[in-house]
């Protein structure tokens, strides 16, 4: 490290040697912050893709299950129908036997009623020569009269079987279409899941390929970062061997060479927050041996930061020194008491 006076470091700024190293090194921090940006967010773009991917991958399934779901339901829905029509069809039968049954007595009921029509008027007329007494004619027309009730009441009764059957008939028969309507429609809805299931199967996949792809670019991205890193430390390096200083990740150093418990330190960067003072890029400051940048003075002509002559001033606003005491200077001397105070 070189030992220079604040004069010689100002011209030493002014030459060309440094202004060539100052537009390298600001292409390299530049490069190094635009590559630092590109990974992280590729990195995070790369990252919530795959939770893209992930997501999209567990929404399939679930919908692929509930197309299972519809399919069994539908599957359900059409074995009921089947059923149904079965019974429809049993009872068709049922209904046909109890037809031919009813038009059996319907027409033994036509025979009864007229055999009875015949006894009526047989009773009514008077018996002629040659005819059986008329006490018999009305016994006669007693039993048909029976005869036709029963027949009657029979005939009623199957009529009304007849009518009940084919109320089931017709029952079962609606009940098998609207099963098979129901079973139809979640047989669609059960192809429709299919297909959303695989449309996000497929978007998955490209999202796990434009992950995978993402991935990659950021680790590119990282080896750019690492380059851009490597040749800004190159920088550092030259600085030591051209300009004769100490290389820091912020400030370049020099030896004071008016005072050599002090060094010149030159600040790479502005930083408005992170020091006792504003920094600002290009100034020069003066250190101590040890406080470093810790504890920064605009640089002056002269002599740097001692023990007597340096200027209180600023180590007493920035660092707060105990009423009546006097801190030591940047050599960690021992504090000397004010005799004025109590």
């Amino acid at each position: 490290m070189r030992s220079v006076r604040l004069g010689e470091l100002r011209e030493l700024l002014q030459s060309p040697a440094f202004g060539a190293w100052w537009s390298d090194w600001q292409s390299a921090v530049a490069s190094v912050r635009e590559a630092r940006v590109r990974q992280e967010d590729l990195l995070s773009q790369s990252e919530l893709m795959a939770l893209r991917s992930e997501l999209a991958q567990r929404a399939a399934v679930e919908a692929f299950s509930g197309s299972g779901e519809a399919e069994d339901d539908g599957t359900r829905c059409s074995a009921e129908a089947q059923t149904l029509e079965n019974r429809a069809l049993e009872l068709v039968g049922e209904y046909e036997e109890q037809r031919f049954r009813t038009s059996d007595l319907w027409v033994r009921l036509g025979g009864a009623e007229k055999t009875l029509e015949e006894r009526r008027a047989a009773a009514a007329g008077r018996p002629k020569e040659g005819q059986r007494p008329r006490g018999r004619g009305e016994g006669a027309l007693r039993d048909a009269e029976r005869q036709h009730q029963l027949l009657g009441e029979e005939y009623a009764a199957a009529d009304r079987k007849r009518a009940r059957l084919w109320e089931e008939v017709e029952a079962a028969w609606a009940a098998s279409f609207e099963r098979s309507l129901v079973g139809a429609e979640h047989g669609l809805v059960a192809r429709r899941i299919r297909r959303d299931a695989e449309r996000l199967f497929a978007e998955a996949e490209e999202r796990r390929a434009r992950a995978k792809r993402l991935a990659a670019e950021a680790d590119a991205a990282a080896r750019e970062l690492r380059d851009a890193e490597a040749r800004q430390a190159a920088l550092l390096g030259a600085a030591r061997e051209k300009l004769g200083c100490v290389p820091g990740t912020a400030f370049l150093y020099w030896r004071h060479r008016d005072d050599k418990r002090s060094a010149l330190a030159l600040a790479l960067a502005a930083d408005p927050d992170g020091a006792n003072i504003e920094v600002t890029e290009l100034a020069i400051y003066t250190v101590g041996r040890q406080r470093g940048v810790a504890f920064l003075e605009p640089a002056r002509d002269g002599l740097g930061v001692g023990p007597d002559d340096g200027d209180r001033r600023f180590e007493e606003y920035f660092l707060g020194p105990r009423k009546g005491a006097r801190r030591d200077d940047q050599e960690g001397g021992p504090s000397r008491t004010d005799p004025t105070s109590g």
